[in-house]
Protein backbone atom coordinates (compact mmCIF):
# COMPACT_ATOMS: atom_id res chain seq x y z
CA UNK A 1 0.00 0.00 0.00
CA UNK A 2 2.81 2.41 0.65
CA UNK A 3 4.40 1.57 -2.25
CA UNK A 4 1.80 2.73 -4.19
CA UNK A 5 1.04 5.29 -2.59
CA UNK A 6 4.40 6.47 -3.40
CA UNK A 7 4.34 5.64 -7.03
CA UNK A 8 0.81 7.65 -7.06
CA UNK A 9 3.19 10.53 -5.61
CA UNK A 10 0.74 10.68 -2.20
CA UNK A 11 2.55 11.78 0.70
CA UNK A 12 1.51 9.15 3.25
CA UNK A 13 2.17 11.52 6.43
CA UNK A 14 0.26 14.23 4.34
CA UNK A 15 -2.39 11.64 3.39
CA UNK A 16 -3.28 10.33 7.29
CA UNK A 17 -3.15 14.04 8.51
CA UNK A 18 -5.79 15.42 5.81
CA UNK A 19 -7.87 12.00 7.03
CA UNK A 20 -7.32 12.50 10.68
CA UNK A 21 -8.30 16.29 10.48
CA UNK A 22 -11.22 15.65 8.42
CA UNK A 23 -12.38 13.18 10.56
CA UNK A 24 -12.39 15.96 13.65
CA UNK A 25 -14.22 18.56 11.37
CA UNK A 26 -16.98 16.20 10.67
CA UNK A 27 -17.16 15.15 14.24
CA UNK A 28 -17.27 18.76 15.62
CA UNK A 29 -19.54 19.45 12.58
CA UNK A 30 -22.35 16.16 14.05
CA UNK A 31 -21.68 17.75 17.99
CA UNK A 32 -22.18 20.96 16.96
CA UNK A 33 -25.27 20.60 14.88
CA UNK A 34 -26.97 18.30 17.66
CA UNK A 35 -25.78 21.06 20.28
CA UNK A 36 -27.68 23.95 18.20
CA UNK A 37 -30.60 21.99 16.88
CA UNK A 38 -30.63 20.48 21.07
CA UNK A 39 -30.35 24.27 22.11
CA UNK A 40 -32.54 25.77 19.27
CA UNK A 41 -35.32 22.77 20.04
CA UNK A 42 -35.04 23.28 23.85
CA UNK A 43 -35.09 27.19 24.35
CA UNK A 44 -36.30 28.80 20.68
CA UNK A 45 -39.44 26.24 19.62
CA UNK A 46 -42.81 24.88 20.64
CA UNK A 47 -44.33 21.30 20.12
CA UNK A 48 -46.94 19.17 20.57
CA UNK A 49 -47.36 15.48 21.11
CA UNK A 50 -49.65 13.11 20.25
CA UNK A 51 -50.11 9.34 21.08
CA UNK A 52 -51.43 6.73 18.69
CA UNK A 53 -53.65 5.93 21.41
CA UNK A 54 -55.45 9.42 21.05
CA UNK A 55 -58.32 9.68 18.19
CA UNK A 56 -56.33 13.05 17.16
CA UNK A 57 -53.80 10.86 15.90
CA UNK A 58 -55.35 9.27 13.74
CA UNK A 59 -57.23 12.53 11.88
CA UNK A 60 -53.89 14.22 11.96
CA UNK A 61 -52.64 11.10 9.65
CA UNK A 62 -55.34 11.49 7.96
CA UNK A 63 -55.40 15.01 6.79
CA UNK A 64 -51.70 14.77 6.54
CA UNK A 65 -52.26 12.36 3.42
CA UNK A 66 -55.11 14.00 2.02
CA UNK A 67 -54.56 17.66 2.46
CA UNK A 68 -50.81 18.01 2.92
CA UNK A 69 -49.25 14.84 0.74
CA UNK A 70 -48.10 17.06 -2.73
CA UNK A 71 -46.43 19.84 -0.49
CA UNK A 72 -44.68 17.79 2.13
CA UNK A 73 -41.36 17.58 1.96
CA UNK A 74 -41.28 13.82 3.00
CA UNK A 75 -38.25 11.83 4.16
CA UNK A 76 -36.53 9.17 1.99
CA UNK A 77 -37.78 6.64 4.74
CA UNK A 78 -41.99 5.84 4.42
CA UNK A 79 -44.60 3.68 5.37
CA UNK A 80 -46.72 2.71 2.71
CA UNK A 81 -50.44 0.70 3.36
CA UNK A 82 -53.55 -0.37 1.50
CA UNK A 83 -56.46 1.63 2.64
CA UNK A 84 -59.80 1.30 1.31
CA UNK A 85 -61.37 4.05 -1.01
CA UNK A 86 -64.41 5.94 -0.32
CA UNK A 87 -66.63 4.97 -3.46
CA UNK A 88 -68.49 8.62 -3.44
CA UNK A 89 -65.21 10.27 -3.43
CA UNK A 90 -64.69 9.38 -6.76
CA UNK A 91 -67.02 11.40 -8.69
CA UNK A 92 -69.55 13.93 -8.20
CA UNK A 93 -72.43 11.29 -8.84
CA UNK A 94 -71.86 9.41 -6.01
CA UNK A 95 -72.19 6.13 -7.02
CA UNK A 96 -68.41 5.24 -7.41
CA UNK A 97 -68.01 6.12 -11.33
CA UNK A 98 -66.51 4.44 -13.66
CA UNK A 99 -64.04 2.99 -11.07
CA UNK A 100 -66.57 0.70 -9.83
CA UNK A 101 -67.80 -0.24 -12.93
CA UNK A 102 -66.75 -2.76 -15.70
CA UNK A 103 -67.94 -3.02 -19.31
CA UNK A 104 -69.56 -5.98 -20.11
CA UNK A 105 -72.24 -7.12 -22.68
CA UNK A 106 -71.93 -3.58 -24.32
CA UNK A 107 -72.54 -1.39 -20.70
CA UNK A 108 -71.04 -0.85 -17.66
CA UNK A 109 -72.07 -2.79 -15.04
CA UNK A 110 -71.15 -2.55 -11.11
CA UNK A 111 -68.26 -4.15 -9.66
CA UNK A 112 -68.31 -5.97 -6.13
CA UNK A 113 -64.43 -5.64 -5.32
CA UNK A 114 -63.65 -2.39 -3.39
CA UNK A 115 -61.36 0.22 -4.71
CA UNK A 116 -57.60 0.99 -2.76
CA UNK A 117 -55.23 3.87 -3.14
CA UNK A 118 -51.68 3.93 -1.60
CA UNK A 119 -51.33 5.39 2.01
CA UNK A 120 -47.97 7.33 2.84
CA UNK A 121 -46.91 7.90 5.92
CA UNK A 122 -43.59 8.74 7.87
CA UNK A 123 -41.87 5.86 9.21
CA UNK A 124 -40.76 5.50 13.11
CA UNK A 125 -37.28 7.81 13.47
CA UNK A 126 -37.99 9.83 10.51
CA UNK A 127 -38.56 13.31 10.38
CA UNK A 128 -39.09 15.96 7.85
CA UNK A 129 -41.03 19.54 7.19
CA UNK A 130 -44.34 20.90 6.08
CA UNK A 131 -45.69 24.72 5.32
CA UNK A 132 -48.50 25.40 7.03
CA UNK A 133 -49.57 28.99 6.56
CA UNK A 134 -46.09 29.90 5.55
CA UNK A 135 -44.60 28.76 8.74
CA UNK A 136 -42.44 25.87 8.61
CA UNK A 137 -43.46 22.40 11.24
CA UNK A 138 -41.44 19.72 11.61
CA UNK A 139 -42.88 16.30 12.26
CA UNK A 140 -40.83 13.31 14.33
CA UNK A 141 -42.53 10.16 14.43
CA UNK A 142 -41.13 7.71 17.51
CA UNK A 143 -42.48 4.54 18.20
CA UNK A 144 -42.34 3.00 21.56
CA UNK A 145 -40.76 -0.47 22.33
CA UNK A 146 -42.29 -2.41 24.79
CA UNK A 147 -41.72 -4.93 27.28
CA UNK A 148 -44.31 -7.62 26.29
CA UNK A 149 -44.06 -7.96 22.59
CA UNK A 150 -47.02 -9.36 20.28
CA UNK A 151 -46.41 -9.63 17.28
CA UNK A 152 -50.46 -9.39 16.25
CA UNK A 153 -50.26 -6.20 17.73
CA UNK A 154 -48.96 -2.58 16.27
CA UNK A 155 -46.53 -1.10 18.18
CA UNK A 156 -47.83 1.96 20.26
CA UNK A 157 -46.43 5.39 18.52
CA UNK A 158 -46.01 9.15 19.44
CA UNK A 159 -45.82 11.71 16.94
CA UNK A 160 -43.75 14.94 17.98
CA UNK A 161 -45.02 18.75 16.04
CA UNK A 162 -42.56 21.39 16.17
CA UNK A 163 -42.44 24.72 15.39
CA UNK A 164 -39.44 27.30 15.67
CA UNK A 165 -40.44 30.41 18.20
CA UNK A 166 -41.47 30.18 21.07
CA UNK A 167 -45.07 30.78 20.36
CA UNK A 168 -47.20 27.54 19.79
CA UNK A 169 -50.06 29.31 18.02
CA UNK A 170 -48.97 27.71 14.27
CA UNK A 171 -49.72 24.31 15.91
CA UNK A 172 -52.82 24.85 17.59
CA UNK A 173 -54.16 26.42 14.25
CA UNK A 174 -52.39 22.84 12.44
CA UNK A 175 -54.74 20.94 14.75
CA UNK A 176 -57.89 22.98 14.85
CA UNK A 177 -57.70 22.38 11.18
CA UNK A 178 -57.25 18.37 11.81
CA UNK A 179 -60.12 18.46 14.25
CA UNK A 180 -62.43 20.69 11.56
CA UNK A 181 -61.35 18.92 8.54
CA UNK A 182 -62.57 15.38 11.14
CA UNK A 183 -65.79 17.00 11.89
CA UNK A 184 -66.64 17.73 8.27
CA UNK A 185 -65.93 14.40 6.92
CA UNK A 186 -67.88 12.84 9.66
CA UNK A 187 -70.65 15.07 9.63
CA UNK A 188 -73.83 13.13 8.47
CA UNK A 189 -72.32 9.65 10.15
CA UNK A 190 -72.67 7.67 13.20
CA UNK A 191 -69.59 6.82 14.57
CA UNK A 192 -68.94 3.15 16.16
CA UNK A 193 -66.31 2.64 18.73
CA UNK A 194 -65.01 -1.01 20.39
CA UNK A 195 -63.68 -1.47 23.29
CA UNK A 196 -60.12 -2.64 22.92
CA UNK A 197 -58.54 -4.67 26.31
CA UNK A 198 -55.07 -5.91 24.90
CA UNK A 199 -53.58 -8.39 27.49
CA UNK A 200 -49.72 -7.30 26.25
CA UNK A 201 -50.21 -4.79 29.23
CA UNK A 202 -51.21 -1.68 27.62
CA UNK A 203 -54.14 -0.04 28.73
CA UNK A 204 -57.27 -0.61 27.75
CA UNK A 205 -58.65 1.93 25.47
CA UNK A 206 -61.66 2.80 22.73
CA UNK A 207 -60.93 2.48 19.06
CA UNK A 208 -62.74 3.64 16.23
CA UNK A 209 -64.05 0.77 14.95
CA UNK A 210 -66.37 2.23 11.51
CA UNK A 211 -68.65 5.16 10.41
CA UNK A 212 -71.98 5.02 8.67
CA UNK A 213 -74.42 7.41 7.55
CA UNK A 214 -77.42 8.22 9.91
CA UNK A 215 -80.26 5.79 10.06
CA UNK A 216 -83.07 7.73 9.94
CA UNK A 217 -85.57 7.16 12.47
CA UNK A 218 -88.33 6.39 10.08
CA UNK A 219 -86.48 3.02 9.10
CA UNK A 220 -86.76 1.79 12.54
CA UNK A 221 -89.52 -0.82 12.70
CA UNK A 222 -91.24 -0.63 16.24
CA UNK A 223 -94.65 0.96 17.29
CA UNK A 224 -94.90 5.06 17.06
CA UNK A 225 -95.85 5.51 20.68
CA UNK A 226 -92.66 3.60 21.77
CA UNK A 227 -90.37 5.22 19.31
CA UNK A 228 -91.94 8.61 20.37
CA UNK A 229 -91.55 7.64 24.06
CA UNK A 230 -87.71 6.94 23.45
CA UNK A 231 -87.18 9.79 21.45
CA UNK A 232 -88.68 12.98 24.11
CA UNK A 233 -87.12 11.00 26.89
CA UNK A 234 -83.58 11.40 25.06
CA UNK A 235 -84.56 14.63 23.51
CA UNK A 236 -85.33 16.16 27.22
CA UNK A 237 -81.98 14.22 29.19
CA UNK A 238 -79.83 16.16 26.81
CA UNK A 239 -80.78 19.83 27.28
CA UNK A 240 -78.65 21.80 29.07
CA UNK A 241 -81.35 22.38 31.21
CA UNK A 242 -81.76 19.48 32.05
CA UNK A 243 -77.79 18.51 33.34
CA UNK A 244 -78.72 21.39 35.79
CA UNK A 245 -81.44 21.01 37.40
CA UNK A 246 -80.11 17.00 38.29
CA UNK A 247 -77.03 19.09 39.69
CA UNK A 248 -79.62 21.53 42.10
CA UNK A 249 -80.80 18.46 43.06
CA UNK A 250 -77.86 16.03 43.95
CA UNK A 251 -79.05 13.60 41.22
CA UNK A 252 -76.35 11.31 39.20
CA UNK A 253 -76.67 13.08 35.73
CA UNK A 254 -76.86 9.36 33.94
CA UNK A 255 -80.03 7.62 31.79
CA UNK A 256 -80.18 4.08 31.21
CA UNK A 257 -82.60 2.02 28.69
CA UNK A 258 -83.59 -1.75 28.00
CA UNK A 259 -84.29 -2.76 24.51
CA UNK A 260 -85.51 -6.25 25.23
CA UNK A 261 -87.37 -9.05 22.79
CA UNK A 262 -86.31 -11.51 20.11
CA UNK A 263 -83.64 -11.63 17.52
CA UNK A 264 -84.64 -9.54 14.85
CA UNK A 265 -86.43 -6.91 16.10
CA UNK A 266 -84.90 -3.84 15.63
CA UNK A 267 -83.25 -3.43 18.94
CA UNK A 268 -79.80 -2.45 17.74
CA UNK A 269 -81.06 -0.68 15.03
CA UNK A 270 -83.18 1.75 17.33
CA UNK A 271 -79.82 2.31 19.24
CA UNK A 272 -78.06 3.06 15.91
CA UNK A 273 -80.71 5.55 14.68
CA UNK A 274 -80.93 7.38 17.98
CA UNK A 275 -77.05 8.07 17.72
CA UNK A 276 -77.65 9.61 14.24
CA UNK A 277 -80.68 11.49 15.50
CA UNK A 278 -78.93 13.19 18.40
CA UNK A 279 -75.27 12.85 16.63
CA UNK A 280 -74.11 10.91 19.75
CA UNK A 281 -71.32 8.35 19.04
CA UNK A 282 -71.65 4.91 19.94
CA UNK A 283 -69.05 3.02 22.17
CA UNK A 284 -70.54 -0.45 21.92
CA UNK A 285 -69.12 -3.45 24.45
CA UNK A 286 -69.35 -7.01 24.60
CA UNK A 287 -69.29 -8.40 28.53
CA UNK A 288 -68.09 -11.48 26.89
CA UNK A 289 -64.53 -10.63 25.81
CA UNK A 290 -61.67 -12.93 27.15
CA UNK A 291 -59.92 -10.16 27.90
CA UNK A 292 -61.95 -7.93 29.81
CA UNK A 293 -62.12 -7.68 33.60
CA UNK A 294 -63.86 -5.95 36.37
CA UNK A 295 -61.09 -3.18 36.44
CA UNK A 296 -60.76 -2.61 32.30
CA UNK A 297 -64.54 -2.34 32.33
CA UNK A 298 -64.08 0.15 35.21
CA UNK A 299 -61.53 2.25 33.35
CA UNK A 300 -63.21 2.17 29.72
CA UNK A 301 -66.77 3.60 31.48
CA UNK A 302 -63.71 6.27 32.74
CA UNK A 303 -62.88 7.11 29.41
CA UNK A 304 -66.28 7.57 28.16
CA UNK A 305 -66.99 11.16 26.22
CA UNK A 306 -69.77 13.29 28.79
CA UNK A 307 -72.38 13.20 25.95
CA UNK A 308 -72.62 9.40 24.04
CA UNK A 309 -74.06 6.05 23.84
CA UNK A 310 -72.97 3.12 25.52
CA UNK A 311 -74.19 0.21 23.68
CA UNK A 312 -74.20 -3.29 25.84
CA UNK A 313 -75.74 -5.67 23.21
CA UNK A 314 -77.01 -9.29 24.53
CA UNK A 315 -76.58 -8.95 28.32
CA UNK A 316 -78.22 -11.92 29.39
CA UNK A 317 -75.73 -14.04 27.48
CA UNK A 318 -72.61 -12.29 29.24
CA UNK A 319 -72.49 -15.01 31.73
CA UNK A 320 -72.52 -11.93 34.45
CA UNK A 321 -74.95 -12.85 36.56
CA UNK A 322 -75.17 -12.97 40.35
CA UNK A 323 -74.22 -16.35 41.84
CA UNK A 324 -74.11 -16.67 45.69
CA UNK A 325 -70.45 -18.65 46.35
CA UNK A 326 -71.96 -20.22 49.71
CA UNK A 327 -75.58 -21.18 49.99
CA UNK A 328 -75.70 -19.24 53.35
CA UNK A 329 -74.24 -15.93 52.12
CA UNK A 330 -76.62 -14.73 48.88
CA UNK A 331 -74.62 -11.17 49.19
CA UNK A 332 -71.56 -12.40 47.59
CA UNK A 333 -71.21 -12.31 43.91
CA UNK A 334 -69.29 -14.63 41.43
CA UNK A 335 -69.66 -15.67 37.71
CA UNK A 336 -69.18 -19.10 36.35
CA UNK A 337 -65.48 -18.29 34.75
CA UNK A 338 -62.93 -15.75 35.08
CA UNK A 339 -64.40 -12.39 33.34
CA UNK A 340 -66.36 -9.50 34.89
CA UNK A 341 -68.28 -10.33 38.05
CA UNK A 342 -71.58 -8.70 38.67
CA UNK A 343 -70.86 -6.10 40.84
CA UNK A 344 -68.08 -5.04 38.81
CA UNK A 345 -70.87 -4.59 35.85
CA UNK A 346 -72.86 -2.52 38.52
CA UNK A 347 -70.17 -0.19 39.78
CA UNK A 348 -69.11 0.52 35.82
CA UNK A 349 -72.56 1.74 35.40
CA UNK A 350 -73.71 3.91 38.46
CA UNK A 351 -70.49 3.58 41.09
CA UNK A 352 -69.02 6.46 42.60
CA UNK A 353 -65.92 6.75 39.82
CA UNK A 354 -68.79 6.12 36.92
CA UNK A 355 -68.66 9.50 34.50
CA UNK A 356 -72.19 11.20 34.09
CA UNK A 357 -73.62 12.70 31.01
CA UNK A 358 -73.82 9.44 29.05
CA UNK A 359 -77.09 7.34 28.04
CA UNK A 360 -76.56 3.64 28.34
CA UNK A 361 -78.60 1.25 26.20
CA UNK A 362 -78.71 -2.48 27.01
CA UNK A 363 -80.52 -5.00 24.65
CA UNK A 364 -81.21 -8.63 25.30
CA UNK A 365 -83.30 -11.08 23.81
CA UNK A 366 -84.21 -13.05 27.57
CA UNK A 367 -85.71 -10.09 30.12
CA UNK A 368 -86.47 -12.58 32.04
CA UNK A 369 -83.16 -14.01 32.50
CA UNK A 370 -81.24 -10.71 33.92
CA UNK A 371 -80.88 -10.19 37.50
CA UNK A 372 -83.52 -7.47 39.04
CA UNK A 373 -80.47 -5.49 40.40
CA UNK A 374 -79.43 -5.10 37.11
CA UNK A 375 -82.56 -3.52 35.15
CA UNK A 376 -83.91 -1.75 38.57
CA UNK A 377 -84.87 2.19 38.33
CA UNK A 378 -82.22 4.43 38.54
CA UNK A 379 -79.90 1.95 36.39
CA UNK A 380 -82.54 1.23 33.67
CA UNK A 381 -85.09 4.61 33.24
CA UNK A 382 -86.99 3.03 30.39
CA UNK A 383 -87.84 -0.29 29.44
CA UNK A 384 -89.55 -0.80 25.40
CA UNK A 385 -90.53 -3.88 24.64
CA UNK A 386 -90.01 -5.42 20.79
CA UNK A 387 -92.04 -7.68 19.55
CA UNK A 388 -92.96 -9.87 16.55
CA UNK A 389 -94.26 -7.36 14.13
CA UNK A 390 -97.88 -6.09 13.96
CA UNK A 391 -99.67 -5.17 11.16
CA UNK A 392 -98.86 -1.40 11.74
CA UNK A 393 -95.50 -2.46 11.37
CA UNK A 394 -95.98 -4.88 8.58
CA UNK A 395 -96.97 -2.02 6.84
CA UNK A 396 -94.59 -0.30 7.27
CA UNK A 397 -91.40 -2.28 6.37
CA UNK A 398 -93.46 -2.99 2.77
CA UNK A 399 -93.95 0.69 2.50
CA UNK A 400 -90.40 1.40 3.67
CA UNK A 401 -88.73 -1.11 1.02
CA UNK A 402 -90.73 0.17 -1.94
CA UNK A 403 -91.52 3.86 -1.67
CA UNK A 404 -88.79 4.89 -3.71
CA UNK A 405 -88.48 7.87 -5.77
CA UNK A 406 -87.43 8.29 -9.83
CA UNK A 407 -83.78 9.21 -8.86
CA UNK A 408 -83.67 5.98 -6.86
CA UNK A 409 -85.79 4.06 -9.88
CA UNK A 410 -83.13 5.22 -12.43
CA UNK A 411 -80.25 4.01 -9.99
CA UNK A 412 -81.61 1.46 -9.26
CA UNK A 413 -83.12 0.25 -12.69
CA UNK A 414 -86.48 -0.60 -11.56
CA UNK A 415 -88.49 -2.37 -14.08
CA UNK A 416 -90.91 -0.80 -16.66
CA UNK A 417 -94.52 -0.80 -14.83
CA UNK A 418 -93.41 -0.06 -11.15
CA UNK A 419 -96.53 0.47 -9.31
CA UNK A 420 -97.31 4.04 -8.15
CA UNK A 421 -96.93 5.45 -5.00
CA UNK A 422 -100.83 5.37 -4.22
CA UNK A 423 -100.53 1.50 -5.82
CA UNK A 424 -98.24 1.02 -3.43
CA UNK A 425 -100.00 2.14 -0.40
CA UNK A 426 -102.33 0.00 -1.85
CA UNK A 427 -99.92 -3.31 -1.67
CA UNK A 428 -98.98 -2.61 1.42
CA UNK A 429 -102.54 -2.34 3.20
CA UNK A 430 -102.70 -5.86 1.31
CA UNK A 431 -99.63 -7.54 2.20
CA UNK A 432 -100.56 -6.35 6.20
CA UNK A 433 -103.81 -8.34 5.99
CA UNK A 434 -101.86 -11.54 4.25
CA UNK A 435 -99.42 -12.20 6.95
CA UNK A 436 -101.03 -13.00 10.68
CA UNK A 437 -99.87 -9.99 13.80
CA UNK A 438 -97.56 -10.92 15.86
CA UNK A 439 -95.89 -14.26 14.61
CA UNK A 440 -93.19 -13.07 11.94
CA UNK A 441 -89.96 -10.66 13.37
CA UNK A 442 -89.66 -7.61 11.30
CA UNK A 443 -86.22 -9.33 9.98
CA UNK A 444 -88.14 -12.48 8.89
CA UNK A 445 -90.45 -10.11 7.22
CA UNK A 446 -87.89 -8.53 5.24
CA UNK A 447 -86.33 -11.42 4.31
CA UNK A 448 -89.25 -12.32 2.17
CA UNK A 449 -89.73 -8.58 0.98
CA UNK A 450 -85.85 -8.55 -0.42
CA UNK A 451 -86.62 -11.60 -2.04
CA UNK A 452 -89.05 -9.55 -4.53
CA UNK A 453 -87.02 -6.13 -3.80
CA UNK A 454 -88.05 -4.80 -7.45
CA UNK A 455 -91.46 -6.20 -7.56
CA UNK A 456 -94.03 -5.51 -4.58
CA UNK A 457 -96.78 -7.37 -6.36
CA UNK A 458 -94.93 -10.67 -6.31
CA UNK A 459 -94.01 -10.01 -2.45
CA UNK A 460 -98.05 -9.90 -1.95
CA UNK A 461 -98.76 -13.13 -3.98
CA UNK A 462 -95.95 -15.06 -2.13
CA UNK A 463 -96.20 -14.51 0.96
CA UNK A 464 -99.35 -16.18 2.07
CA UNK A 465 -97.46 -19.22 0.87
CA UNK A 466 -94.75 -18.19 2.82
CA UNK A 467 -96.14 -17.88 5.84
CA UNK A 468 -97.60 -21.47 5.58
CA UNK A 469 -93.93 -22.74 4.92
CA UNK A 470 -92.96 -20.65 7.96
CA UNK A 471 -95.72 -21.65 10.72
CA UNK A 472 -94.61 -25.11 9.79
CA UNK A 473 -91.54 -24.61 10.80
CA UNK A 474 -92.21 -23.07 13.74
CA UNK A 475 -94.26 -25.35 14.92
CA UNK A 476 -91.25 -28.04 14.40
CA UNK A 477 -89.46 -26.11 16.67
CA UNK A 478 -87.33 -24.46 13.49
CA UNK A 479 -87.44 -20.61 12.74
CA UNK A 480 -84.99 -20.01 10.26
CA UNK A 481 -84.43 -16.36 9.07
CA UNK A 482 -83.24 -15.79 5.46
CA UNK A 483 -83.58 -16.15 1.71
CA UNK A 484 -83.49 -19.58 1.37
CA UNK A 485 -86.65 -20.64 2.75
CA UNK A 486 -88.93 -20.64 -0.06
Amino acid sequence: MQRAMRGLGIDINAATAVVMISTVLITCYNLGYSTITGLIDKYYSASVRINSEDTLFRDFFIWLSEEQAADLDLSRVLNARKVASDPSSLDNSGNGGHLNEELYGGRYRPRGKQVYRVQYLPAAGSRYFLDFRGRKIRIVMEEIKDNVMVHSMPQRKIVWLRSYGRNPAVLKELLEEVLRKSNTRDQGKTIVYHASTSPRGMPPRWERALSRPNRSMETVVLEREQKELIVRDIEEYILPATAKWYANRGLPYRRGYLLHGPPGTGKTSLSIALAGLFNLEVYALSLSAGSLTDDTLATLFTLLPSRCIVLLEDVDASNVKRTPDTPTDPSLFSIAKPNVSFSGLLNAIDGAASREGRILIMTTNHRERLDPALIRPGRVDLQISFKCASRDVIESLFLNLYDVDIGEREALRMPEGFPSVDKISELAREFGLVLPEGVFTPAEIQGLLLMHKKDPVAAVGAAEAWARVKCFLMSMGLRLVGVKEQ
